[in-house]
């Protein structure tokens, strides 16, 4: 985990631009020093820690877990007389002026999670808590100094590998977490902004932030952490404005940060191939998990996607292929590795196989008969001029395919639109009710999908030949309800949910 402080000097900046953008006065912060960790209670260190920048505490007097071996470059200040005491002080004061700014009706994000958001500066609310799972970026208009309030009645949480991100580059020395409760930044998260929380604050391992952390009446607990100080240049060896503490990639300035679609293994996508007809709907018809990998320059753009893939079973007795559209013009992909980019296509559409069967000798999905191994494949591809990371996205539309005749068979999940090479005259026809003027695709008349997703790990499909609808009780009203009811319809064991009996297993 690596986070900065900001010094007086910078402090005095800070309120200013406050001053500017809000046209209200803040309180001053002069006796603030270059305090990188401020905690009431107790600063709690695990692990190799570098602190560059002074720790504090106050009215407390403990900070602990520091090893001989490892170094706090500032000065260590605990009790209410030291200048940790003067600061809590002024830091209370700013979170006071704080509270009293307010947000505008359209800037109330009540409820929503911010991963994948882009906001422009100003002041936001939140009256309970909020979550960051994914990517938020803030917009900041090309100035780095850009103003941002962020007022969170209770607890302010990322999911690990969570972003957030200043468009231009810059490392958010104006932007403020204004937390009512506690704040806990994910493992592995990168965090730009200054947090101020009434409890206590958590970095947990790998996380990253350039910002000063106060916990006005709690601790602040680090975790194998570098703390710099953000009055002092940071060190940025390959030019493209984020700091190598920042940066995934302090080597290459056309690459700044990873971004991933799964914390875990990543989704399993069952299919059945007999679209548009029902078929036996026993979705195993091509198993296979996915997970990206996606790489962003400086800027947010994405530049490279990686993409990692498992077939699990083949269990149809179609050669069906397997390929994945994605939300950019074929012309952008400048390289690719470990697929084809089909031609003819308007998107990029890339193709890992055009017979599962060549694949997978077996099929894996009838108990007794001999299994094969899960086939893994791994696609990175470059992208020339490619779209901003809130306008691509992490899931992308996997589909199988295969020939009768000259007629192209594509399914894929519901409500994701075919490739430009689909013959077109099956959809509405036989179990189908896809409307391709109204944008609905791959539902069969009863409202039942054609393939489906599921977290990778928890979803054992049907036997061959066996219904998915007998093998998991709740899966027609999970589908009905668009997945509103019975969400877990794929892993809850409980009685009255499953019948074992028609579940594959090895």
């Amino acid at each position: 985990m690596k986070f900065s402080s900001f010094a007086a000097i910078a402090a005095l900046l800070l309120i200013s631009s406050i001053n500017a953008a809000f046209g209200q006065y803040a309180p001053s912060i002069d006796d603030a020093q270059n305090f990188a960790v401020l905690a009431a209670s107790t600063v709690t260190n695990n692990g190799s820690t570098v602190i560059n920048g002074n720790a504090g505490v106050s009215p407390g007097s403990a900070i602990t877990g520091f090893l001989p071996a490892e170094t706090i470059s500032g000065t260590k200040f605990s009790s209410a007389l030291s200048q940790a005491g003067a600061t809590q002080k002024d830091t209370q004061l700013l979170f006071a002026k704080l509270a009293t700014f307010v947000a505008p009706t359209e800037n109330n994000l009540t409820g929503k999670d911010l991963g994948s958001l882009t906001l422009k500066p100003g002041t936001y609310s939140f009256p309970s808590s909020v979550g960051i799972t994914g990517t938020l970026t803030l917009d900041d208009g090309g100035d780095p100094n850009a103003v941002f309030v962020f007022k969170i009645g209770s607890t302010l949480t990322t999911a690990p590998h969570s972003k957030v991100i200043m468009k231009s580059g810059g490392r958010g020395p104006n932007v403020f977490w204004h937390v009512g409760s506690s704040a806990t930044i994910g493992t592995y998260s990168t965090f730009v902004g200054n947090i101020i929380a009434t409890a206590s604050i958590a970095m947990t391992t790998g996380a990253t932030t350039t910002g000063k952390l106060t916990a006005l009446t709690g601790v602040v607990t680090i975790d194998i952490n570098i703390a710099l100080d953000l009055s002092k240049e940071l060190a940025d060896r390959d030019g493209d404005g984020i700091p190598d503490l920042m940066d995934d990639f302090p080597d290459d300035a056309d690459k700044a940060f990873k971004s991933f679609s799964s914390l875990g293994e990543g989704s399993t996508i069952g299919f059945e191939d007999q679209w548009p007809v029902r078929g036996d709907f026993d979705i195993n018809d091509l198993v296979i998990t996915s997970k990206y990998t996606v790489i962003t320059n400086a800027k947010n753009q994405v530049v490279q996607v990686i993409g990692d893939y498992k077939l699990q079973a083949a269990g149809g007795s179609i050669d069906n292929g397997f390929g994945v559209m994605f939300p950019l013009d074929r012309s952008k992909v400048v390289k690719i590795e470990g697929a084809v980019l089909e031609e003819n296509q308007s998107k990029a559409v890339i193709i890992l196989f055009d017979n599962m069967h060549k694949e997978m000798a077996n099929g894996n999905t009838e108990p007794g008969k001999p299994q094969s191994e899960p086939k893994v494949y791994t696609v990175k591809f470059d992208i020339e001029k490619g779209p901003l990371l809130e306008d691509f996205g992490m899931e992308f539309n996997s589909f199988i395919f295969y020939k009768v005749g000259t007629s192209r068979h594509e399914v894929h999940m519901t409500g994701n639109a075919p490739t430009d090479l689909i013959d077109k005259s099956l959809f509405g026809t036989s179990d189908d009710n896809s409307d391709p003027a109204t944008g609905r695709y791959y539902v069969t008349k009863t409202g039942l999908p054609y393939a489906i997703a599921v977290p990778a790990g928890k979803f054992q499909y049907p036997i061959e030949g066996k219904d998915v609808t007998l093998a998991y009780l709740h899966f027609a009203e999970w589908a009905a309800s668009g997945g509103k009811s019975f969400a877990d319809w794929y892993d809850n064991v409980s009685t009255g949910y499953r019948n074992p009996e028609f579940i594959y297993s090895k």
